[in-house]
């Protein structure tokens, strides 16, 4: 069972510009983006999220604290998009199991243009669980990963979540996608994702991201690609309660105390398209980005998706 649905999807070409401004460190260059919509790809999950204070029983149960909301990085990168200001869509597979309503409700009320495929099975489920802060996660993406169609809309931006990359129906439509981006001048960026797949695929991720416009990744996943020939007009590193870099420049975070970790990259990356479509420099779009990821986890979870 396969069946498409939008709504108000509506798309426009933008003009795309750019030019240059000299940092104080060095001559780096940077470029201005102007886009009117922004396309993602990747992962659409329900979150399963267990704190820390559940208690372990052997062959019965006991009460505990536990959520279940809308996630997978592509969707949240795409909120915090939508929420920053962008004209942003969402392209994902989910479920026959009531998924596909939990996505279109959520989209409808963060503002995001959802074009979602659904497929018979289950819609892709993250396990989440909390301690001291840090989150531990076990994925199990179902339908998530499979392969859909292209859709008949113009791409201004698109951005990737790396875990598309990491299987083959997934990476084809990825591939789909690039070709169809760059055909209309789009810009194109990619999240790395995650240590331990990046690793895993790293071939088949250089070879299909490389020569985008934006790379975003973290210090573990740099680890990585720092001992390849990478290729990527801008890199983007974040660092956690230390800031982020973009071309090697560094901003600062806001200290703070945290709640949970879980989603501050995908904030990050939200934020960043966001600011950058609006025509701010890469170092302040990465400025805003940070303050606004520091606020995020510092952010208990009732005032994150209510």
């Amino acid at each position: 069972m396969d069946s498409n649905a939008t709504t108000g999807f509506s798309v426009s070409m933008a003009s795309f510009t750019c030019g240059a401004i000299c940092n104080i460190f060095s001559y780096l260059l940077f470029k201005h983006y102007n886009y009117s919509m922004v396309l993602i790809y990747g992962d659409v999950l329900m979150d399963v999220l267990i704190f820390e204070e559940a208690p372990k029983v052997y062959a019965s149960d006991a009460q505990a604290r536990a959520l279940v909301v809308p996630g997978g990085s592509a969707f949240n990168t795409a909120r915090h998009a939508a929420r920053w200001g962008s004209n942003v869509g969402i392209l994902g597979c989910v479920g026959t199991d009531g998924g596909y309503g939990f996505f279109m409700e959520a989209g409808q009320r963060y503002g995001i243009n959802m074009l979602l495929t659904q497929k018979e099975g289950f819609t892709g489920t993250l396990l989440v669980r909390h301690e001291k802060g840090e989150r531990n996660m076990w994925s199990s993406p179902n339908v998530a990963r499979s392969y859909i169609s292209v859709p008949e809309v113009d791409i201004d931006w698109l951005h990737i979540s790396g875990y598309a990359l990491f299987h083959p129906e997934s990476s084809k439509v990825v591939q789909e996608l690039t070709a169809k981006a760059k055909s209309n001048g789009a810009v194109l960026s990619v999240d790395a994702a995650s240590y331990e797949p990046l690793k895993q695929h790293l071939s088949t991720f250089l070879q299909m991201t490389r020569g985008y416009d934006f790379l975003f990744a973290n210090e573990h996943e740099m680890e990585i690609l720092a001992k390849t020939d990478y290729y990527y007009k801008h890199v983007v590193v974040k660092q956690g309660s230390r800031g982020a870099t973009v071309d090697g420049v560094h901003v600062e975070a806001p200290q703070v105390e945290v709640v949970s970790t879980l989603g501050a990259g995908d904030c990050f990356n939200g934020v960043f398209i966001a600011e950058v479509s609006k025509g701010a420099a890469l170092v302040e779009a990465c400025r805003k980005a940070s303050a606004e990821a520091s606020r995020w986890v510092a952010t208990d979870f009732e005032r994150r998706y209510f």
